[in-house]
């Protein structure tokens, strides 16, 4: 997922980028595996949902002794995204993220003061710039002497292309969290996973609630639309990539109300040719917009054979802020309604 400048790196991990299922209480999206109109559905559901406090299933994985036996060491027992049974300290103080969609969850959820290491791409919130970086989001540019320098009480780490340092951490004792969503439920339980972690599990139902209620009305104002245009989501340029219907990223352009023209994908995030784009003809092209990034809507429009689009012929290139809709955290929300508005900007004046 330029982070997608978790970026090109993100990609290559991918994507980003940043677990346990959350109450009943609170209304998920279903997996990305699901049928769209389901998810729609679901989504639809939660414009009456209320905020309530959501435990992540991992701490539910934990067994009975296992949870005993941590209370007593003023330590608790979670189950992190990658299967991984972490026990860590019941109330840490100093934390360290290695992803931009972590960081900007634990500033969220209220856990921002606790952080004292972060990589450097994480550039939201404001103050997350601020504070001493442990390198990239990639396992070789993570810089472990540094992390041990800070004496983390825990690390939120990524997904599985960052195995090298959790293993490295693991052997110095430093417990860590690895946080991992292909789906915006995902991100849902992520939030309410490090909320309990952090000790702002009532911050994270409330973060987890008001997202809910906002993807709700987005999609509430998509009831009626028949016609949903056909989309290209570019993820990356060199070489040209997509999102596929198992990806956070695909999901939020069904919800969006489009349909994406690589749904057929196997992989996550396959590598595609420009002339597969112009057979599949799609009605809107979308493309990441950073500041680490040249990419222009003339770059887009000027490929060989892509003026033949339909999305070009008609001035329906757009391009997407990527740190939302790339990152796997609380602004993932804010992405859908980005791109509910560039795909039915009549509803959305």
């Amino acid at each position: 997922m330029r982070q997608i400048v978790q970026k090109s790196v993100l990609l290559l991990a991918l994507l980003l980028g940043a677990c346990g299922a959350p109450a009943a209480a609170v209304p998920t999206i279903p997996a990305a595996t699901a049928p769209a109109a389901t998810a729609v559905a679901t989504v639809e559901a939660t414009a009456a949902a209320t905020a309530a406090t959501t435990a992540p299933a991992a701490t539910a994985e934990s067994t009975p002794a296992e949870a005993t036996a941590a209370a007593l060491q003023g330590t608790q027992v979670l189950t992190d995204s990658l299967g991984r049974t972490v026990e860590l300290p019941a109330a840490p103080q100093r934390i360290i993220s290695l992803a931009p969609s972590n960081t900007e969850i634990l500033f969220a959820v209220g856990a921002g003061p606790q952080v004292v290491g972060v990589t450097q791409f994480c550039n939201y919130p404001a103050e997350a710039t601020k504070l001493p970086q442990v390198g990239g989001f990639s396992a070789k540019t993570i810089s472990v002497e540094t992390i041990v320098s800070l004496k983390p009480d825990v690390v939120f780490a990524g997904d599985e292309s960052q195995q090298q340092v959790i293993e490295a951490l693991e052997q110095v004792k430093i417990p860590v969290v690895a946080v991992k969503a292909s789906t915006l439920d995902e991100v849902y339980q992520n939030i309410a996973l490090v909320g309990q972690a952090t000790g702002h599990s009532a911050d994270a139902a409330t973060v987890v609630a008001d997202m809910q209620a906002k993807a709700a009305g987005v999609v509430a104002k998509l009831k009626d639309v028949d016609a949903k245009p056909k989309v290209f989501y570019q993820v990356y340029d060199e070489p040209l990539m997509t999102a596929g219907p198992r990806t956070f990223i695909g999901q939020l352009v069904e919800l969006a109300g489009g349909q994406n023209i690589f749904a057929d994908a196997q992989d996550d995030y396959p590598q595609i040719s420009a002339e597969e784009v112009v057979s599949r003809n799609p009605e809107v092209v979308l493309g990441p917009e950073s500041s680490s990034s040249t990419l222009t809507v003339e770059q887009i429009t000027q490929r060989p054979g892509w003026q033949n689009i339909a999305a070009v012929k008609d001035g329906r290139v757009v391009l997407v802020n990527d740190d939302i809709v790339s990152r796997p955290g609380p602004r993932l929300v804010d992405a859908l309604e980005a791109i509910a508005k560039a795909l039915h900007p009549d509803l959305f004046q």
